[in-house]
């Protein structure tokens, strides 16, 4: 068990860190969560950064980072940390009161805050948010991860193929002209477009789909660690909805990871795509060895 260790008023110390970069912000990363250093190998930096650190007795025991957004009018929130031994004693809520004074003076209307839930955010962090004033958080993606093994006693995995009239191809063979036609065309959602810049593709597995010469689909895949493959897009064009050829491209893809002796299946299905949600909760959830959830809170400043 943990030994808490209190600490008197005096022997606290707040300090705003100046002058931050992605480089030398990796010097706070035993004291950032979610890890910084992953932070940055995944996403470029968009504007100022501010951070605040706490010291007890001259030992740095906590730390708030953030990022301006290019317009200058939000931020949001990319690490919030202090050492388990420190917690529970009002530094956290004073480490986030003093963020929001520093983005204040930079003229910041907004903050928000992105977080999975665990039983850590449930017990400290949102009750810290609620203390302050956020707005109720939402769910933005509900979040699950498998294995491969348990992937392969799914009976649904190889139930469902495409009839011949449809085919299967390796988007890393898509070329311009289907491209700009898939663009041209537009009969898919923003949030689950191809084109993201959310890294190289996981060639093993990213596939489209063609209907009498036309890509009509896909299922895209990153490798987010040597063995884990997210799965961060997967559509098809309405009228092939209802026939279940969606799943089946969803299917193909997961065959095609476990040929490949990859391990981990991770996906984030966004809180509006009911038929997805509907999907993960029969078909994924039974096999999951993580069903988590995706939050975003939202605090008005000034």
């Amino acid at each position: 068990m943990l030994k808490s260790t209190s600490a008197s008023p005096a022997s606290i110390k707040y300090q705003f860190v100046y002058n931050l970069t992605p480089a030398n912000s990796l010097a706070f990363e035993d004291l950032t969560f979610p890890s910084i250093t992953k932070h940055w190998q995944k996403f470029r930096q968009r504007g100022p950064l501010s951070g605040v650190a706490v010291s007890v007795n001259e030992e740095r025991v906590g730390f708030v980072l953030a990022e301006l957004m290019p317009d200058v009018t939000r931020a949001e929130v990319l690490s919030f940390f202090v050492k388990p031994n420190y917690r529970r004693q009002g530094l956290g809520t004073q480490l986030m009161r003093y963020m929001e004074i520093a983005l204040t003076k930079l003229s910041c209307a907004e903050l928000f805050l992105k977080y999975r839930v665990t039983s850590l955010t449930d017990s400290a962090l949102e009750p810290i948010l609620h203390q302050q004033s956020w707005q109720p958080p939402e769910t933005e993606f509900v979040l699950t991860k498998t294995t491969a093994e348990k992937l392969r006693s799914a009976p649904w995995v190889y139930k469902y193929c495409l009839p011949q009239q449809f085919t299967v191809f390796p988007w890393t063979e898509l070329t311009k002209a289907e491209k700009a036609r898939i663009v041209q065309r537009k009969k898919y959602p923003d949030a689950l477009s191809p084109f993201t810049e959310d890294g190289p593709l996981e060639p093993i597995n990213s596939v489209g789909l063609r209907y009498q010469g036309e890509v009509i689909g896909w299922a895209i895949a990153h490798r987010i660690a040597p063995d884990t493959i997210r799965y961060s897009s997967m559509f098809v064009e309405e009228p092939f909805q209802k026939l279940g050829r969606g799943f089946a491209l969803l299917t193909e893809a997961v065959r095609r990871q476990l040929t490949a002796d990859i391990p981990y299946f991770t996906a984030a299905v966004a809180s509006n795509n009911i038929g997805m949600l509907r999907c993960v909760d029969r078909y994924f959830k039974p096999y999951a060895e993580l069903m988590s959830e995706s939050r975003r809170c939202v605090k008005r400043l000034g």
